[in-house]
């Protein structure tokens, strides 16, 4: 069978923000959320794998990123109270304004900005420009207002976002158990706290045949918390979901006196898969960084986006960790298959 070895002198864990981490500096880097594109079970082909990337946008996405920003990295950001449009244009808008800003004239800013949001990307005509720019005009103008503090980001969400940002926001903080799984206090010596980390790594892909591949892996990963007494690394996972709690892990349903399982968003997006790619880099990272094995721990902390916006946090065992990290050497042998064939 298949062996994936990393290289430990290639393991890098650095504090990143999201643009860096998805720019193009690390974009020939296996990802969770690449592997996807390539998994018959999520829609996902060798082509797509290859596309080009795209800009997706979702207004869960927007209130997960707004929820992340703020319940880990409270220092590092504020949420304007100006409004930016809903959906795609309001990536758009955001857009226009940054190309602006860097020296673009209007015309090359509504252009390449289009393409940057994927909004109407090669078929912005007149009447959709004019149709673009009338819904943001408003925010354009507010946004060229808001001045920059140093080592602070301001992030604007459209309002619908907004409203349910502002029920979450107060749950979390008001959960105890969330707040101690993310900022635990150990007996003698409090666990050290990482926020927003990412791991890079190369890996030896060796085939049955035995011959070798050398690929590139990366992660980032909310929370993890290091008990140096009990050499315990618990990784910690903030998700929203737009479903009652009791959906999210699946659920055994009775029905006419039979048991039926059904899945839940964890087994729907495939998380188990993430959180066992996350748990191997940091374990490797941390035996490289430290050279001590850490017992490994998984939670997932998910938030409501939904009345009555509760929030509970999931312990994954190891058999759902076991089952990603098949899935995930499958994923991976596609990828490796895939690119070699197509040299």
């Amino acid at each position: 069978m298949a062996e994936i070895k990393i290289i430990p002198e290639t393991l890098e864990l650095i504090k990143m923000s999201d643009e860096e981490y998805f720019s193009e500096k690390y974009r020939g880097y296996i990802s969770n959320s690449s592997l996807s594109k390539i998994n018959p079970d999520e829609g996902g082909s060798l082509e797509k794998y290859l596309a080009p990337y795209k800009q997706e946008y979702s207004d869960s996405f927007e209130l997960g990123s707004a929820l992340h920003a703020m319940v880990l990295q409270p220092d590092s950001f504020i949420i304007s109270d100006i409004r930016k449009p809903n959906a795609k244009l309001g990536i758009w808008a955001e857009e226009v304004f940054k190309l602006r800003s860097q020296g673009l004239t209007l015309i090359e800013s509504f252009k390449q900005a289009s393409f940057n949001a994927n909004y109407y990307a090669g078929t912005l005509n007149d009447n959709k420009l004019k149709v673009a720019i009338k819904k943001s005009l408003s925010f354009y103008l507010g946004r060229m207002k808001v001045e920059e503090i140093s080592g602070i980001k301001t992030l604007f969400i459209s309002e619908p976002v907004a409203l349910k940002y502002a029920e979450c926001i107060v749950r979390v903080k008001e959960n105890q158990k969330i707040h101690y799984t993310l900022n635990p206090e150990g007996l003698l010596e409090k666990p050290t706290v990482f926020n927003e980390y990412a791991i890079f790594c190369e890996a030896d892909f060796v085939k049955d045949d035995d011959t070798i591949k050398r690929i590139k892996l990366k992660g980032k990963i909310d929370n993890f918390t290091l008990d140096r007494e009990e050499c315990v690394v618990t990784l910690n996972d903030l998700k929203t979901t737009g479903k009652p709690l009791g959906f999210f892990m699946g659920n055994l349903v009775n029905q006419e006196g039979e048991e039926v399982w059904y899945d839940g968003s964890f087994q729907k997006y495939h998380y188990y898969r993430q959180v066992a790619l996350y748990g191997w880099l940091l374990q490797s990272a941390l035996k490289q960084f430290y050279n001590i094995n850490y017992q490994l721990k998984v939670n997932m902390l998910v938030v409501e986006t939904i009345p009555y916006f509760n929030g509970k946090i999931f312990v994954v065992n190891g058999n759902f960790i076991k089952e990603g990290l098949k899935e995930l050497k499958q994923l991976l042998t596609l990828v490796v298959d895939g690119t070699t064939w197509l040299g």
